[in-house]
Order: C-alpha cells, then sequence, then structure tokens
C-alpha cells in the first residue's frame, strides 16, 4: 500500500508546473492543506474517532490531482492507492457537471466521511488565509466562511472534538 510520502511525491510531479492565481507554486498550496489535514486527522485519532490519519494526510496531498491532472481515480488505485484513499480524492474533486458550491460541500458532509471533511476544511480555510498572496472577492470569503461553519458543525457532530471558544 501507498503512504503519505508516495502521495507527496506523486502530487508534487503532478502539479510541478502549476501556478495558483498569485503565481505561486500550486504544491505550496497542497503542502498547507496537508499539514493542517493531518493536524485535525490526529485530533479526531486522539478523540478515538475512526479515522486513518495516513490515508486523511495522502487523500489531502491528492485532492486536486483527479481535477487539475490528467490523472484518474482509477490511475491511483491501479497505481496501489487504497480504495479509501481515493473515495475521498472522488468526494473532493469537482464534478465534471456543474453544481453549486453548495451542493458540493453538501455531498462531503452527506457522505459521513470525515477526513473528507477535515480536508475540505482545511483546503477552505488556506484558500481563505489572509496570508495567502491571492485576492479572494468577499464573495468568495463569504462562501469560505458558511462552507467551513458547515463543515465544522458536521465534522463536531461526528464526535470531533470543537474549537475552544475564548478564554
Amino acid at each position: 500500500m501507498r503512504t503519505s510520502v508516495d502521495a507527496e511525491l506523486l502530487a508534487r510531479t503532478l502539479h510541478a508546473d502549476q501556478f495558483d492565481k498569485a503565481g505561486q507554486p500550486y504544491v505550496d498550496h497542497l503542502r498547507r492543506v496537508a499539514d493542517a489535514a493531518e493536524q485535525r486527522a490526529v485530533m479526531a485519532s486522539v478523540a478515538r474517532l475512526p479515522i486513518d490519519v495516513d490515508a486523511v494526510v495522502q487523500a489531502a496531498w491528492l485532492h486536486d490531482v483527479v481535477e487539475d491532472t490528467a490523472t484518474t481515480a482509477a490511475d491511483l488505485l491501479d497505481a496501489g492507492y487504497a480504495p479509501d484513499v481515493v473515495t475521498m480524492v472522488e468526494l473532493l474533486t469537482k464534478p465534471e457537471t456543474r453544481v453549486s458550491y453548495e451542493e458540493r460541500v453538501t455531498k462531503i458532509i452527506d457522505s459521513g466521511n470525515l477526513g473528507a471533511i477535515l480536508i475540505k476544511l482545511s483546503d477552505n480555510e488556506d484558500n481563505a488565509s489572509p496570508r495567502r498572496p491571492w485576492p479572494v472577492g468577499q464573495g468568495k470569503l463569504a462562501l469560505y466562511a458558511s462552507s467551513m461553519e458547515r463543515l465544522r458543525a458536521a465534522a463536531e457532530a461526528m464526535g470531533y472534538p470543537a474549537r475552544p471558544t475564548g478564554p
């Protein structure tokens, strides 16, 4: 079976020549998402939730591979990635048919796949981060904020530890 190191190497290879809207290497976004998703998956594991931390990290590294490269879910399975990793990647991949962002988030939440929920939350947080050097309009920020609230609520409903609220 593949590991998160394998997924990172594959993602770095497949996204090597891609840049985000600010001209930064796209793999930087993938690294931040994978790091945040790993921290969240560890928290879920500590809370004794059924989660495979390494599978979450693999899917986080690969979350845009099917969407942004010629690689398919079948290619990932053929390359030795576990079905649960590929399932998360598929849940996180924008469908070919046009659906609203809210519908895509609903699909992830309705799947009950905690790993995919935590990765999408990490992806949204990185996309909305003021530290990310690319312009995000107010409409997009509101969309991410709404999505993050829904994803957090879904994770918490599954037993994921709630965020601390103030001192």
